[in-house]
């Protein structure tokens, strides 16, 4: 059965929640979550469905990962698509 999330790639929004998020705590999640720190905001996304919002990024040799969960922080009401995944 598939799983319907909705994902959104808007990089000016990306880059505005990654400013409101801050340098020092993204940093600080992906050494929790030991992930090399993203340098690349096109490979940045975010994903929400029956499970909270989460900030993904699409590591080029490892995959996607999650970062972190951004459900207190204030997100794009534009730029969201709907995709199915297994």
């Amino acid at each position: 059965m598939k799983q319907v999330v909705f994902r959104n790639y808007d990089r000016y929004a990306i880059k505005h929640l990654l400013m409101e998020i801050g340098h020092h705590r993204l940093h600080r999640e992906c050494q929790n979550r030991k992930l090399n720190f993203p340098k690349r905001i096109s490979l940045f996304f975010l994903e929400s469905g029956d499970f909270p919002t989460t900030l993904k990024y699409k590591y080029p040799m490892i995959g996607i990962n999650t970062i972190m969960v951004i459900d207190r922080y204030d997100l794009p009401e534009k730029g969201w698509e709907r995709f199915e995944v297994a």
